[in-house]
């Protein structure tokens, strides 16, 4: 049976805290610490002590989107702005969640809401993550210089919506592997005026310039 994904916005409350805690509560130390890039180890609250602003970053320059089943969280997507027109994308998802479409509904529902066109968006994997990267490049993602050794940085300059659908739609039926296609289908439905949908994904990430993860990406 699919479940059914809800997604909304975060706010500033105790209560959206304490999901984002649960959500990370929710991935193992093994998970984090490869998400992170922590060599030692990673203890979700520390975890979330120490990338806060990050993970509850919201307005005025970007968007918190939380991800939850039957109330439970599942998934998180951070769209993160330090500079005018400029922001790092992060999404995480739940060790029980990933490779079910939820980090390409975050995704959707993000680009959907039409808030950023002509923004550049940034997003870090680690090399060889071929899912992280076959997700971005779904979205219209290209590669660009990296600047640090095992890492891959992909940017994107944000379309309208419709350009941006032909973009994820072309790239999906390029795809070779059918999972990506069903992936893609089961998110359909992830708009900012759509409160229930069907999908899934995971999540890790890396620290970035400012002293905060550049990107939450799904593992494979």
């Amino acid at each position: 049976m699919t479940a059914v994904i809800e997604i909304r916005e975060l706010g500033e409350g105790p209560a959206d805290r304490e999901c984002v805690t649960a959500l990370v509560a929710a991935c193992a130390p093994g998970s984090l610490r490869r998400r992170f890039m922590m060599g030692g180890p990673a203890e979700p609250g520390e975890i979330f002590r120490r990338y806060q602003r990050f993970l509850l970053a919201g307005p005025p320059g970007g968007v918190a989107l939380l991800a939850t089943s039957g109330g439970i969280p599942v998934g998180l997507l951070n769209f993160v702005s330090e500079a005018p027109g400029e922001a790092e994308l992060g999404i995480l998802v739940a060790d029980a969640w990933q490779r079910r479409g939820i980090a390409s509904a975050l995704s959707r529902w993000l680009w959907a809401s039409g808030r950023w066109p002509a923004w550049t968006v940034r997003a870090t994997v680690q090399a060889g993550n071929t899912g992280a990267e076959a997700l971005l490049l779904r979205q219209g993602f290209r590669p660009v210089p990296a600047y640090e050794r095992g890492e891959r940085d992909f940017a994107l300059v944000v379309p309208h919506w419709a350009t941006m659908t032909s973009v994820m739609k072309e790239a999906a039926d390029d795809e070779d592997a059918t999972r990506a296609d069903r992936a893609e289908r089961r998110a359909a439905g992830a708009d900012p005026g759509c409160r229930g949908d069907r999908h899934a994904g995971r999540g890790r990430a890396r620290r970035g310039a400012a002293g905060v993860p550049a990107a939450l990406l799904p593992g494979r």
